[in-house]
C-alpha cells in the first residue's frame, strides 16, 4: 500500500552468519547434554539406565559362544591371526553351526587345520568328488565373481621371506562343479532360502528333524577332509601355477615338510625356550 515503508531485504551474508551460529549453537547443546548423560567425565545421569537396559537385553547364549570362542583361540599353539569377517548373509552355510576354528577334536593337528580357513573355503577339503561330475579350483571372492589377484598366500616377500600383504582380503580358493565352459560354485551361503529358513525354525526342531535338514546342506559334502598329500605333492588335486602361486612359493607347498611330520611322529617335544 501507498505510503507503507518499504521492506529492506538483508544481505546474504546475514544468513550465511546466521546458520552458522545456529550450528555452534546445536553443537553446544548436543556437547553439554553428552556430557551431563553419558560422559565419563560428567554426571552420567543416563548411564545407569543404560546399564540396566543393556543387562536386560544381553543373551547368556551369545556369552557362551564368545567365551568358546576366547577359549578356542588361546588353547591352539599358533597366534592366531585377525582378518576381517564377512557379515552374516555372505558366509558359507557352515558357520550357522561351526564356529571359525572348526577342527577341534585332534590336538596334534587342529592348529594347522584351522590355519588353513585363511586360504581356502571349508568346501575345499571336504567336497565330496564323484565320478558323475568334473571339480576345478578357482578363487573365489563373495564380493568379486572373477577375482583377479594378487591373493594371499601365493608369494614371498624378497627381503622378509614373509608372506606377501595383499588388498583382496576375502578370495579363497574354493570348489567348482564344471559343465562345459560353465562353472557352478559348490558353496552355499547363508542368504540362500533353505538356510535363512533353517535360521528362522531351528529352535522349534527336533534333534533328528534338525539332523535331516542338515543333510540338505552336506549333499557335496564328506565329513573327514582330504589328506594332507592329495594337496602337498605334485600333481595333486590343487594346481598352484594355475593358481598364480609362485615358482618357489609352489615348491615349499609340495614338498611341506609338515606333512611328513604328522603322519610319522606321534610325539613332539618342544624345547623349553623360558626357562632361565
Amino acid at each position: 500500500m501507498a505510503g507503507e515503508p518499504k521492506r529492506l531485504e538483508h544481505p546474504k551474508s546475514v544468513y550465511v552468519i546466521g546458520f552458522i551460529f545456529k550450528i555452534i549453537t546445536l553443537s553446544v547443546l548436543i556437547a553439554v547434554v553428552y556430557q551431563i548423560t553419558f560422559s565419563p567425565h560428567g554426571p552420567a545421569v543416563l548411564v545407569p539406565i543404560k546399564e540396566k537396559i543393556e543387562e536386560s537385553q544381553r543373551s547368556a547364549i551369545l556369552e557362551e559362544v564368545r567365551k568358546q570362542e576366547e577359549y578356542e583361540k588361546h588353547r591352539h599353539f599358533h597366534h592366531v591371526v585377525e582378518y576381517p569377517q564377512l557379515p552374516e548373509n555372505m558366509r558359507p552355510v557352515c558357520y550357522i553351526c561351526h564356529s571359525d576354528y572348526p577342527h577341534a577334536k585332534n590336538k596334534k593337528v587342529r592348529a594347522m587345520l584351522n590355519m588353513h580357513t585363511q586360504f581356502f573355503v571349508c568346501e575345499t577339503c571336504h567336497i565330496e568328488e564323484r565320478k558323475d561330475r568334473e571339480v576345478v579350483y578357482r578363487w573365489y571372492n563373495p564380493y568379486d565373481e572373477t577375482p583377479a589377484g594378487p591373493f594371499f598366500g601365493t608369494s614371498y616377500e624378497p627381503e622378509t621371506g614373509n608372506l606377501v600383504e595383499v588388498e583382496d582380503q576375502f578370495s579363497k580358493i574354493a570348489p567348482y562343479f564344471r559343465a562345459g565352459e560353465t562353472y557352478e560354485s559348490a558353496i552355499q551361503i547363508q542368504d540362500a532360502p533353505l538356510a535363512q529358513d533353517y535360521v528362522r525354525v531351528r529352535d522349534k526342531l527336533t534333534p533328528e528333524q534338525r539332523d535331516n535338514v542338515k543333510k540338505k546342506f552336506h549333499v557335496n559334502i564328506k565329513a573327514k577332509g582330504h589328506e594332507c598329500k592329495i594337496c602337498h605333492t605334485r600333481n595333486g588335486i590343487l594346481d598352484f601355477k594355475k593358481l598364480g602361486f609362485t615358482a618357489n612359493r609352489t615348491i615349499d607347498l609340495e614338498q611341506l615338510n609338515i606333512k611328513g611330520m604328522v603322519t610319522k611322529y606321534e610325539q613332539f617335544y618342544i624345547p623349553n625356550l623360558f626357562s632361565e
